[in-house]
């Protein structure tokens, strides 16, 4: 049985999850706090709850995703993992926050490793199943925990709307072919936890497809 707590992190509301199993072995995606108020709140809940934080995954490398990176490396050394054709956002997270008006003067570690489609990060009970879903970015990935029937999709797929597509490495057709052909022949029941909102089911938003 494994646990999952959401944080919604920074003005731009995105969800940080942490999935967790009964022994404490844990991985966090999309590390987005901006803030030691935030973290504060991270750190409090790892704490309370004697987790182990054995990863720190990204979905893709935006910088209203990748905000708390830094200080959760720096706090805990999780294995940092994220698809290799993101890494490149990284150099870049602290202009593109200016860009979007946001004061950011974190810096951000050097992936441990990439994620590739197919792959499996497992620690503990926990067992994710790395699907590339290019579209937003070129390296957006999802997250797919078979046992529990959870996906998390990042910015490619949200309750009702699926991600933006006018960013650098952003295509419409990519994203509506990777939800179609990746994400969309899940089990209908599966959970789907966006980057930002509402969770919402396979089976709920299959029709506008």
């Amino acid at each position: 049985m494994l646990k999952l707590k959401v944080f919604p992190f920074n003005p731009l509301q995105v969800n940080a999850y942490l999935i967790y199993d009964l022994q404490g072995a844990g991985i966090l995606i999309d590390p987005s706090c901006l803030n030691h108020a935030e973290f504060k709140e991270l750190q409090d809940f790892i704490a309370n709850n004697n987790i182990t934080l054995n990863y720190q995954l990204n979905t893709h490398g935006h910088f209203d995703h990748v905000f708390g990176t830094g200080m959760v490396k720096a706090a805990y050394n999780p294995k940092f993992l994220i698809h290799q054709s993101d890494e490149s956002f990284l150099i870049m997270a602290g202009d593109q926050a200016r860009s979007f008006g946001f004061e950011y003067q974190g810096t951000q570690p050097v992936p441990d490793g990439f994620l590739s489609d197919m792959d499996t990060i497992s620690t503990g009970e926990i067992h994710l199943k790395v699907i590339h879903v290019p579209g937003h970015s070129q390296g957006s990935v999802a997250f797919y925990e078979a046992s529990e029937g959870w996906l998390f999709s990042g910015d490619t797929l949200f309750a009702g709307g699926i991600g933006r597509t006018d960013l650098r490495g952003g295509n419409y057709d990519q994203i509506i072919a990777s939800i179609k052909d990746r994400l969309l022949t899940l089990p209908s029941e599966t959970l789907v936890f966006p980057g930002h909102g509402p969770q919402t089911t396979i089976g709920t938003e299959s029709p506008d497809f």
